[in-house]
């Protein structure tokens, strides 16, 4: 069947032609997030039964802080439970859609490494530009010494470039090519993902009111990577974004609560404040103008 997509998307989602049923699709997704709810819940269960039976309380104690995030421990066990999603999906992509685990990558099966360092640099410093606002006009905290934080920050990094990987592989690689396989509309198989991705980033928790907008910030993240990706038909620049902005995050600068406890720096801000808000909104803003400005860049290089 004829597409509407460039030679380099349309190559991207080849390999998903032959088995794109949207009831393989669906039943994938729902494996894949089914046994990390699984394992989830069940190592919670596990901690719960082993912390009561030492000590009353300490169980749910220990849950609550996990749940919280602040800790090293909750952060690496955040990171890297997510981890777990890929040999899930390997499994999934295996015997369900009968192809390779790379063909979510690149037509080669290969990362393409100046793509995935050339979207990583470009995060890093405008993220860097953002933390050097942020220090200039708000309080922030030094949470951990340099020394204790420097091993720490590496073990998080390899973690993060797996957990990153992982996120990209299922929503910018299986959903985005599964959904471009069967359906032509953008609607489908650009934003129907990133509102997925976007909505798992839900945590009234930490953000309160201001939860919504942190769903609009990974909703338009996840865009972003989905349009790159279909622009160059390989994942490699939607990995380096994403593992760029997750360790400016986890590593350097955090909100308390966020998988925060390996952060070197912490923003003094109550995540539930207007001020929170109006920091959300203009990082909106300022991913728009900036993705706005590539895209005219790219037109007219063309």
């Amino acid at each position: 069947m004829p597409t509407k997509f460039s030679s380099a998307f349309d190559a991207f989602v080849e390999p998903a032609r032959e088995r794109s049923e949207i009831w393989r699709t669906i039943l994938g997704f729902v494996l894949v997030a089914g046994v990390f709810l699984g394992i989830m819940v069940s190592l919670s269960a596990i901690v719960i039964f082993i912390g009561e039976a030492r000590q009353t309380g300490l169980g749910f104690k220990l849950v609550f802080e996990l749940q919280g995030g602040r800790t090293v421990f909750a952060t690496f066990a955040a990171v890297g439970l997510i981890t777990i999603l890929l040999p899930t999906l390997w499994l999934v992509v295996h015997f369900l859609h009968r192809r390779s685990i790379f063909s979510l990558i690149a037509p080669n099966h290969r990362i393409n490494w100046r793509f995935w360092q050339i979207a990583a640099i470009v995060v890093a410093l405008i993220g860097i530009l953002d933390m050097i606002l942020t220090f200039s006009t708000t309080e922030v905290t030094q949470q951990l010494t340099i020394i204790r934080w420097i091993p720490l920050a590496i073990a998080a990094a390899v973690l993060v470039f797996f957990q990153t990987a992982a996120e990209e592989l299922i929503f910018r690689g299986y959903l985005q090519q599964q959904l471009a396989a069967r359906f032509q509309s953008r609607w489908i198989w650009l934003v129907l993902p990133s509102v997925v991705f976007g909505s798992l980033h839900w945590n009234p928790g930490t953000f309160g009111g201001n939860a919504w907008l942190v769903i609009v910030v990974a909703t338009l993240i996840g865009l972003i990577a989905g349009d790159m990706t279909a622009r160059l038909g390989n994942l490699s620049a939607a990995m380096g974004l994403h593992f760029a902005n997750n360790i400016l995050v986890f590593i350097f600068l955090n909100v308390p609560g966020q998988s925060s406890g390996v952060a070197l720096y912490l923003h003094d801000v109550n995540a539930k404040s207007p001020e929170m808000a109006t920091g959300i909104g203009m990082s909106i803003v300022m991913m728009i103008v900036i993705y706005s400005v590539f895209l005219m860049i790219l037109r007219r290089r063309r």
